[in-house]
C-alpha cells in the first residue's frame, strides 16, 4: 500500500493542471481516480511522457490534456473516466464491431475497449490519407496523440472558428473523408465540432465512435454525418449542393 500511494503522490507530481482551487479539485475527482493515477504512472515510467501541462478539452466521457515529452515535445493525452455512465450509450458502437467481438463484460472494460477501438481508428484513417493526429500509445483508458496547437493553445474546431475560404476548406475535408471511406469507415460524428481549424486546413478529431463496414450502423453512420455535413457547410458556401458529400 505504501509504494502504491508513493506512486500516485509521484504522479501526481507531474500533473501541472493550470487550474487552481475548486477548478483543480473537480479535475482530481472527475478524472484522476486512483487507477487513473496508475496508468498515468505507467506513461511516465516507461517515458512516453514526462508531464501532464493544460487541459485541452472537457467532454462527458473524457477530458484531453496537452502532455510534455522527455525532449520537450508536446502531445496529447485523451483521458476517458472510468467513472462516467455515458458509456452505456456509446455499446451500440462497439457491439457489432467486428474487431471487438469480446470487449469484456465489466464497465471498466468497456471504457479500456473503447479507448482501443479509438486508437486503432486514427491509425486507420492516418494510414488511408485522412488527416487526423497521429496516434502514439494507447494504455488502458488513456490515449497518446499527436497535439494539435501551438505552444499551450489548441487549434479551435470550425464551429468556433470558421475558415476564410470555406471552399478550398471543404474541398481538402471531402479529401480526408474519402480517405477513411477507401478504408470503409464510417466516422460517425463528424460535425463542425470534430474538426479543427488548423491554419486553414481540416483535422478530424474524435473517432472513437467510428465503425467499419459490417458494422450495423455503418450505412446510417455516414448517412447522418454527411447530412451533418451539408447541414454546416450550406451556411458558409451559397448554392452548395449535396452530392458533393457522396461518392
Amino acid at each position: 500500500m505504501k509504494d502504491k500511494i508513493q506512486d500516485i503522490d509521484w504522479a501526481l507530481s507531474r500533473i501541472k493542471v493550470s487550474n487552481d482551487g475548486k477548478d483543480w479539485r473537480k479535475t482530481i475527482d472527475d478524472v484522476f481516480d486512483e487507477s487513473t493515477l496508475r496508468n498515468v504512472q505507467q506513461l511516465f515510467s516507461r517515458g512516453i511522457i514526462a508531464t501532464l501541462e493544460n487541459i485541452i478539452a472537457t467532454g462527458k466521457e473524457a477530458n484531453v490534456f496537452r502532455a510534455k515529452t522527455l525532449d520537450g515535445r508536446n502531445r496529447a493525452v485523451k483521458i476517458y473516466r472510468l467513472n462516467t455512465a455515458t458509456f452505456r450509450k456509446l455499446n451500440r458502437y462497439i457491439d457489432g464491431d467486428p474487431r471487438f467481438k469480446n470487449s469484456g463484460n465489466s464497465h471498466r472494460d468497456r471504457v479500456f475497449t473503447w479507448a482501443q477501438k479509438e486508437y486503432k481508428n486514427l491509425h486507420a484513417m492516418e494510414a488511408a490519407g485522412a488527416q487526423v493526429p497521429k496516434p502514439y500509445h494507447v494504455h488502458k483508458n488513456m490515449i497518446v496523440m499527436q497535439y494539435i496547437g501551438w505552444r499551450y493553445r489548441p487549434y479551435p474546431p470550425i464551429k468556433e472558428l470558421p475558415p476564410r475560404n470555406p471552399n478550398d476548406f471543404l474541398k481538402t475535408l471531402i479529401e480526408s473523408i474519402r480517405a477513411y471511406r477507401s478504408k470503409k469507415l464510417s466516422h460517425g460524428d463528424l460535425s463542425e465540432y470534430n474538426i479543427l481549424n488548423v491554419r486553414e486546413k481540416p483535422c478530424i478529431i474524435d473517432v472513437g465512435q467510428t465503425v467499419p463496414e459490417g458494422h450495423p450502423m455503418y450505412k446510417e453512420l455516414h448517412e447522418r454525418d454527411m447530412r451533418n455535413m451539408y447541414r454546416y457547410w450550406k451556411k458558409h458556401i451559397n448554392h452548395l449542393k449535396k452530392e458533393e458529400f457522396y461518392e
